[in-house]
């Protein structure tokens, strides 16, 4: 049975809430979560949610010792009292080790994946602690020169050329090195996760309609149409590059993508979260590791309610468990 690591991000926010609502209730799981976290905390959540949880420390068992009937920990150290919905910089700390110690534990292959609760950029940035983003943090902590963001659903899968940059900044990240690795790797991990022979993928334009022939912007013949050209050569089934506003609008006749590549954050993840909201995973490709996130925030406006939707989550958790297969 898959042995998965669940950070479980800002304890102000959702992450203890859909944690404790995924896995403490959940019994007949084809995969064994551990969640990374501070017991007492998440106890308390539990109690505030009313859910019936037993939680046990997770003490680096095999899996064939880790009962279903358990919310599997491992406990971790929390230095101030944290209240739902109200988040502070001293839980700063906390967040990133958590996180540090989930990926440590995958790269040592304690664990078969990683899945990621939702944190708070803003929050551990103000703390005195830099930080991107998980993703960017992924790449560093692992050594890794390039990974890919690509959000999935069983609708359509969305991939990023450029992820947390300025949009004014965004031209300047396009050159033909950077598709081509970004393209190489969906192309291959497609291929491996997903089982496909040859993986259609449908690259975006980053100007309007696509540059309209180079009237508005220049970056698709100059960049984008030679490259993608270069690699159909090599074998890999690129179409591109498309006008974004109509790029999506796919038949059930016309040839219909594997995956989409979309030139900046907000091309691509607004069309994919509202097709599938609740249901869309975060994953990193490219990485040494499997990893997989959930596609909201921390929500700290509903953190302790019971409103909280556990469905990314375990959805996140599914992929993973699939993706280790």
């Amino acid at each position: 049975m898959t042995k998965i690591v669940v950070s479980s991000g800002d304890p102000a926010g959702i992450g203890p809430d859909v944690c404790i609502k995924a896995f403490g209730k959940n019994k007949n799981l084809d995969y064994k979560p551990i969640v990374f976290g501070n017991i007492d905390l998440f106890k308390a959540r539990a109690e505030l949610l009313k859910c019936d949880v037993k939680i046990k420390e997770y003490k680096g068992q095999e899996v064939e010792k880790l009962a279903s009937e358990y919310l599997w920990m491992l406990d971790k150290e929390i230095d101030d009292y944290i209240e739902p919905g109200k988040p502070s910089t001293s839980s700063a700390k906390y967040i990133i080790e958590i996180f540090e110690d989930s990926v440590a534990k995958v790269i040592s292959k304690e664990f078969d994946a990683i899945v990621t609760c939702p944190i708070n950029k803003e929050l551990i940035n103000k703390a005195g602690i830099p930080f991107t983003g998980h993703t960017e943090e992924l790449a560093r902590i692992s050594n890794t020169k390039r990974v890919v963001m690509m959000l999935a659903n069983e609708r359509i899968k969305i991939a990023l050329a450029t992820t947390h940059v300025p949009l004014n900044d965004v031209a300047s990240y396009i050159s033909e090195e950077l598709l081509t690795e970004v393209i190489t790797i969906l192309h291959e991990s497609v291929k491996k996760y997903l089982v496909k022979d040859n993986p259609m993928i449908k690259v975006l334009g980053l100007n309007p309609h696509a540059g309209d022939g180079g009237f508005i912007g220049d970056e698709e013949e100059n960049i984008i149409r030679p490259t993608l050209n270069n690699l159909k050569r090599k074998g890999i089934n690129v179409v591109g590059p498309l006008s974004a506003d109509t790029a999506f609008l796919e038949t059930e006749k016309g040839d219909k993508a594997d995956v989409f590549l979309a030139m900046f954050h907000d091309q691509g993840l607004p069309v994919i979260k509202t097709m599938g909201f609740g249901e869309t995973v975060n994953v990193t490709l490219g990485l040494p590791f499997i990893r997989t996130s959930v596609d909201h925030g921390t929500a700290y406006d509903i953190s302790g309610t019971g409103k909280a939707d556990e469905s990314s989550l375990l959805a996140a958790a599914e992929m993973a468990s699939f993706m280790s297969l």
